[in-house]
């Protein structure tokens, strides 16, 4: 499903990872794009030695994967196939993780997100044709690294549009916290983390650092 050129540009992007990571996804084999998800992560897989697959075939309209770092949860989940604006949302992601990425915060950002508080779970709806999803995304997807007590999963609207529609999103990226929509279109990193900060309560680290365990 990636082009030749595209594999070979990501194997060298890839090509100093430290870790060790596994996609595990979750796909019904009922679902309309099972196939395109599979043949996309195989592919996906094979630019580095340090990336494994695990394919689990499960009931219902399930197309999802996550992404573990040396065995463990990152917080980080991919509802759809994250081709378009979104690729590079995967590539930081793993970039991002093996703390080879570019976009990461300061530290005094850094320690607003490790001391948030409470069982975070967030969601993003996108759309692949959004220019300004992909900055959302990789900013609350880097929140979930940052601080174990969040999870944060990326959905491609147009493949769950029941839920979609049921949820009522008319835009994209929209940002839902639970069940509540907390965020709708383009904004910063700062922006973000206030709306997160307004909601769930914050712990200061002591000076000598965070005794949190880090993904």
């Amino acid at each position: 499903m990636l082009e030749r050129a595209i594999i070979e540009q990501v194997t060298e992007i890839f090509r100093n990872l430290e870790a060790e990571y596994k996609l595990s996804a979750r796909i019904s084999p009922h679902h309309s794009e099972a196939n395109q998800l599979k043949e996309f992560l195989t592919d996906f897989a094979t630019t580095s030695s340090h990336i494994s697959l695990e394919v689990e075939e499960v009931e219902g309209n399930t197309l999802a994967f996550d992404i573990l770092k040396d065995g463990e949860p990152t917080g980080i989940t991919f509802r759809g196939i994250p081709n378009g604006h979104e690729f590079t949302s995967l590539l930081l992601a793993i970039l991002n993780a093996d703390g080879k990425g570019k976009n990461l915060p300061d530290e005094g950002i850094a320690r607003r997100v490790r001391a948030l508080r409470g069982d975070i779970h967030l969601t993003t709806y996108i759309s692949l044709s959004c220019t300004n999803c992909p900055d959302v995304v990789q900013t609350l997807n880097i929140f979930a690294l940052l601080n174990p007590n969040i999870h944060h999963e990326m959905v491609d609207g147009a493949l769950f549009q029941d839920e979609v529609n049921a949820k009522g999103v008319q835009a994209v990226p929209s940002v839902f916290s639970q069940e509540k929509m907390i965020h709708v279109g383009r904004g910063s990193l700062g922006e973000l983390l206030e709306k997160l900060e307004a909601i769930y309560p914050s712990v200061e680290e002591s000076a000598g650092g965070d005794d949190t365990p880090q993904k």
